[in-house]
């Protein structure tokens, strides 16, 4: 799920005495009876809800079943990891790990962790980082979102920012991973909020078929390029995430840069003053360097 939670998920190896609850395509083991069951049932009710939500169908039911290890407790942070293989296109080999209270887990962690699963399941091979766990952190409860978008904040104003061209070419977890959760969401978030899930997944597998992610976000939101799709992003960033979905509040540091932005010049001045001005910006290419961030 997030990276704060990495060196947590070896904390708790199988429980020797843990209990079980077996469903359709999922065996989970807790050391709460109750637990393992409510938590096989709402994976399950996941799986089947979030397939929809995305891809506009249900999933077939799996050939291996997916093993979930669950740690509850209050003092334990929210956390999980899912690994799989793929075999001639076909996802494998599942193992989840989800930890954190009781709550948690059931409204954020595991929809995060299921929806891994979907995307492997439907596009049958790895997505980028940022696609993969940003759109996943779009299903967690409001709470965890909200410490993402705060997180954004922070890195975007502190050197953190990862420039567009860079991000969609990350296949691995980078050392410093948090500014691409916080990013990817944030940009999952906006791409989902202007066209909806099933264009969100045309998207990636438009763009990930052929590699050319200009091609792709020009054909699925009209914008030319990857550079263009950064500064409409970054516009939306500073009005404060406007989207149908419930806004989160405008940021003190993202109100202070947004109100300098001359409201009467041309969108080519206010896009090359906003490039010049505004620590919020990560730079839509090597040549064009704001202030604050470096690629």
């Amino acid at each position: 799920m997030d990276a704060r939670v990495r060196c947590m998920v070896v904390l708790t190896a199988v429980l020797s005495m843990a209990a079980s609850h077996r469903t359709a395509n999922f065996l989970v083991s807790s050391d709460d009876p109750l637990l393992a069951r409510q938590v096989a049932e709402e994976a399950e009710r996941y799986r089947h809800q979030l397939a929809i939500s995305w891809l506009g169908q249900e999933l077939p039911r799996w050939q291996d079943i997916c093993p979930i290890q669950v740690a509850a407790g209050n003092r334990l942070g929210a956390g999980g990891q899912t690994s799989f293989t793929f075999e001639e296109g076909r996802p494998g080999h599942w193992q989840m790990f989800v930890q954190g209270s009781r709550q948690r887990i059931l409204d954020s962690v595991l929809p995060h962790e299921i929806t891994h699963t979907i995307f492997a399941s439907h596009f049958g091979r790895p997505l980028p980082r940022w696609a993969d766990e940003g759109a996943s952190t779009t299903v967690e409860h409001i709470s965890e979102r909200r410490k993402q978008h705060h997180l954004l904040v922070q890195f975007l104003t502190s050197d953190r920012g990862i420039p567009f061209h860079r991000m969609y070419r990350i296949k691995e977890y980078p050392q410093d991973v948090r500014p691409l959760y916080a990013q990817g969401y944030s940009l999952a978030r906006y791409l989902v909020s202007h066209g909806g899930r099933r264009r969100f997944v045309d998207y990636l597998e438009t763009g990930m078929e052929g590699g050319d992610w200009d091609l792709a976000t020009r054909q699925h939101y009209g914008l030319s390029n990857l550079s263009q799709l950064q500064l409409a992003w970054n516009s939306w960033v500073q009005r404060g995430c406007p989207s149908p979905e419930k806004t989160l509040p405008l940021d003190p540091l993202v109100r202070q840069a947004s109100a300098k932005i001359p409201a009467t010049r041309s969108a080519a001045d206010a896009s090359g003053w906003r490039r010049r001005n505004s620590p919020l910006l990560v730079p839509a290419s090597p040549s064009r360097l704001p202030l604050a961030i470096r690629p």
